[in-house]
């Protein structure tokens, strides 16, 4: 998730919360056979995602850590469905993740609003996500918490879908992750500091929207 919601992220990181409080170096490539290899926060990815499906299945490692989840998104297949149910549970950096969002859309299908609420290992999970201005109509705003950690994201899409970013800070650190579809790959380079499980959902997000060329 959310993969209904994708962005470029800024993120705080509070004390307290379980994660890598050390910006870690990403260098990742996602391909035709949905398999997302590399690095991640120094550590080895490699994770099979049913990306850009709406209701899929991921699993592997992701920072060496097990990754199991399921998500499902409602299709807004018609202009007056304008309200977007989201959900993703399971496994991620060991720990059990249990979210649900509503995402507003306008007529046009362009994101106005939406929330996500949950739990990941037992602490809670909430966000608040606004359209934004941005390279394109895809650029949103997300602030919330993430089991004990605040954070606010801003990410961007190119209108092409050929690629797109996530920016902010993770605990007053700065951190960038960019992601670029180049010969029906999408590489996926940055850094970034904060739980390994909050980077997933960041790049699963990214993922959604961007390899949809790659399957045609």
């Amino acid at each position: 998730m959310f993969a209904g919601c994708s962005t470029g992220a800024e993120s705080t990181n509070a004390t307290g919360a379980d994660t890598d409080t050390n910006a870690s170096g990403i260098d990742l490539a996602f391909r035709k056979n949905r398999n997302l290899t590399g690095s991640a926060l120094g550590k080895v990815a490699g994770v099979t995602m049913d990306v850009p499906q709406s209701s899929g299945h991921a699993s592997g490692n992701f920072a060496s850590e097990p990754v199991d989840i399921q998500w499902a998104i409602s299709d807004n297949g018609s202009s007056d469905q304008t309200m977007v149910p989201a959900s993703l549970h399971g496994v991620m950096a060991g720990k059990d993740v249990s979210l649900a969002g509503q995402f507003q859309h306008a007529s046009n299908f362009l994101l106005q609003s939406g929330s996500v609420s949950g739990l990941f290992g037992g602490s809670t999970v909430a966000a608040q996500v606004t359209s934004a201005p941005g390279e394109s109509s895809s650029s949103v705003n997300v602030q919330g918490s993430f089991a004990g950690t605040p954070f606010s994201l801003y990410a961007t899409l190119a209108g092409d879908l050929t690629s797109g970013y996530v920016q902010g800070t993770v605990g007053g650190k700065a951190f960038k992750v960019n992601a670029d579809v180049r010969a029906k790959v999408v590489e996926v380079t940055g850094t970034f500091a904060g739980p390994p499980a909050l980077l997933g959902i960041i790049l699963g997000s990214l993922l959604y929207f961007l390899p949809g060329g790659m399957f045609s």
